[in-house]
């Protein structure tokens, strides 16, 4: 799975859920509040499967001081990221946990596959 976020001046940004080369379709993504030190992104079609480990990775980090979703309706409704930051960019906090949890996956995967065969 890869996760594109775009950012612009506006309030609401939304991306559009596309197929990279490598098969991995992007998710779409909808930042509804971006400021100084918080941002509000909204996933599609994820759950806590993603976001209570992101949110775990984002607390790791010293300079988050809030972060934390919600999900209206488990069925009916996408979850809503929030990050606050003590300092420094929340937008840049999330890209770089995500690139984290990205690269522990893809670990856990290759050790995976070699335990099993």
């Amino acid at each position: 799975m890869y996760v594109s976020m775009q950012t612009e001046t506006e309030t609401e940004t939304e991306t559009e859920t596309e197929t990279e080369e490598n098969g991995d379709e992007t998710k779409k993504v909808r930042i509804l509040e971006a400021k100084e030190n918080v941002v509000r992104i909204e996933i599609e079609g994820e759950d806590h499967t993603l976001l209570a480990p992101l949110t775990s990775k984002l607390l790791e980090n010293e300079q988050v001081d809030i972060a934390t979703y919600s999900i209206k309706h488990t069925l009916r409704s996408n979850p809503v990221l929030y990050v606050k930051m003590k300092e420094g960019a929340p937008l840049e906090a999330v890209k770089s946990a995500v690139a984290a949890l990205a690269s522990e996956f893809e670990e856990f995967g290759k050790k995976y596959k070699a335990a099993i065969v």
